[in-house]
């Protein structure tokens, strides 16, 4: 938000996914370059992430990579989706809320599973309850 605050694009919050990734992406990547030459750690989260991320890193790079992208299941959504209106606020305030409907949040899970699957990526698929243990080394 602050890239897109800072009046050097003329994205808003509302611009497609597709390109806020073209934009944001060539930055968000260089700071994971950092971040690993420096040895921090760093949890990047967003659309701005691309599904075919990888083939921008050297091999010294993804082994210090876990990339894993997180999708509710139809029935998990079809059963908790007042949970998710509820909650939606909690990380961060929406200023519009209006597109968050079931059947945009069905849209867009089936869409980021079929691309997760595509490019065979990582993914979590929350089904049951929304708990994720992952193990870093």
């Amino acid at each position: 938000m602050g890239l897109i605050r800072s009046g050097n694009t003329n994205l808003t919050p509302l611009s497609e996914d597709k390109d806020l990734t073209a934009y944001l992406w060539p930055i968000v990547r260089e700071m994971v370059k950092t971040a690993i030459e420096n040895k921090q750690n760093l949890i990047v989260e967003g659309c701005y992430i691309p599904f075919d991320w990888q083939k921008d890193f050297e091999s010294e790079y993804l082994e210090n990579i876990r990339y894993y992208c997180l999708i509710m299941s139809e029935e998990y959504i079809r059963n908790r989706f007042a949970d998710i209106k509820k909650y939606a606020n909690v990380m961060e305030d929406r200023l519009d809320d209006e597109w968050c409907t079931m059947e945009s949040v069905l849209a867009d899970n089936a869409e980021i599973l079929a691309l997760a699957k595509k490019h065979h990526v990582n993914y979590i698929l929350i089904d049951d309850k929304y708990e994720i243990h992952i193990e870093i080394d």
